[in-house]
């Protein structure tokens, strides 16, 4: 069997053991509550993009006992910045209406002026003068228009899922003027994949889950192994291997120790604008670095298809109100994360480790609506991040 050949072959497995070991046994779904309605504009600034306006618009039903943030949501989430990024992603997610299956959809486009780049590779090199001389010098703009539907559906336990995804993005990378590394790169010819593109990823995977919670999990492990395969203009294969274990360290699980590891691998031609997106097995995320992956690191500071992140965290529930649906919490942390990246050929090795480490809170309004600060270390220096979540 050929290579292409074998992930439909592998669907065709899939839907085949499900339909044999599936069965519609009587377990009990919330009544659906009535949407509510939402609107939140709010501003954000940063060195990058300036000032920037945000608007949330969402029809959305109250979250419910299942262990989803969202029970239920149409959201419009739109932005606009004084450096000339904006964009609109218009979303349907329907996570937690019942155990038995779950749906996520996206539409939208962004114009991102300001779009990182510092080389490709573990050991991209920032020069601080040439940073002071040119401001933009370590960024490039990327126009990205996004068509994106996972569906996932329990395989007979509540906890074993399987995971089919559709991912189609058009990609426009230009730089923003002469003077900086992502137009010199593409004059000397180390990057060759600029320009336009359109490309499709089709994704199979398997999950494994029984966390009491998703956003704020106090125990249980998530097991996830995905391939995604490309169509279109690129050529590559990517592949995720990764869990993540939470272990109550006392009676009233108020202390709370979280591990990660995740592993992600390709095959192929990956372009480096596709390098800069995880791969993950629900909401799309971006960049290695940041406060879902390499905590204290900018995200996308670091870009190659080859990368793994380990990470460790102390959490303690300073106060908690537990209600079902809404609970309300006062979290404190110490956290530890660990991460590498490799290119296509370049064999994996412990030496040009990168690091974080670090304090942290968060307060959590609800099940998924959490807001807080990490402040600390890592090999690029002393840093602090604001964040709504937490990194895993």
């Amino acid at each position: 069997m050929s290579r292409h050949a074998a992930a439909p072959a592998a669907l065709a497995v899939c839907v085949l053991l499900q339909a044999c070991i599936y069965s519609h046994r009587e377990v009990e779904s919330p009544p659906p509550q009535p949407f509510d309605f939402r609107l939140l504009p709010y501003p954000t600034y940063d060195a990058d993009e300036g000032l920037q306006g945000h608007l949330l618009a969402a029809f959305r039903r109250p979250a419910n006992r299942l262990p989803p943030p969202v029970s239920e949501m149409v959201s419009l989430d739109a932005r606009i910045a004084t450096s000339g990024t904006r964009g609109a992603l218009l979303a349907y997610d329907r996570s937690g209406r019942t155990i038995h299956w779950r749906l996520y959809t996206l539409l939208g486009a962004e114009r991102l002026r300001r779009a990182p780049y510092y080389g490709v590779g573990n050991d991209a090199f920032i020069n601080d003068s040439t940073q002071s001389l040119f401001p933009h010098y370590y960024r490039y703009q990327l126009l990205r228009t996004t068509a994106y539907v996972a569906y996932q559906h329990m395989l007979g336990s509540p906890h074993l899922r399987i995971h089919l995804a559709a991912q189609a993005r058009h990609y426009a990378a230009d730089p923003l003027e002469d003077s900086t590394l992502f137009a010199a790169d593409v004059r000397g010819g180390t990057l060759s994949d600029s320009g336009t593109a359109s490309t499709a990823e089709l994704r199979l995977g398997l999950l494994w889950d029984t966390r009491d919670e998703e956003a704020s999990p106090s125990r249980g492990v998530l097991l996830e192994t995905m391939a995604a395969r490309a169509l279109g203009d690129n050529d590559y294969t990517r592949y995720l291997v990764g869990a993540r274990v939470f272990v109550p360290l006392d009676e009233f699980e108020s202390w709370v120790l979280g591990l990660r590891q995740t592993t992600e691998l390709a095959s192929g031609t990956v372009p480096f604008y596709v390098a800069y997106e995880r791969l993950t097995t629900w909401y799309l995320e971006d960049g290695f670095g940041g406060d879902r992956s390499l905590r204290l690191q900018p995200p996308g500071r670091y870009v190659a298809p080859n990368r793994v992140v380990v990470s460790a965290d102390l959490r303690h529930k300073v106060l908690d109100v537990p209600y079902p649906a809404s609970p309300f919490r006062l979290w404190m942390l110490g956290f530890g994360d660990i991460g590498r990246l490799w290119n296509a050929g370049e064999t994996p090795q412990l030496r040009g480790l990168h690091w974080s480490a670090g304090l942290g809170g968060r307060a959590q309004f609800a099940k998924g609506t959490l807001f807080g600060v990490d402040i600390g270390a890592s090999d690029a220096g002393f840093g602090f991040a604001i964040s709504t979540m937490f990194a895993f």
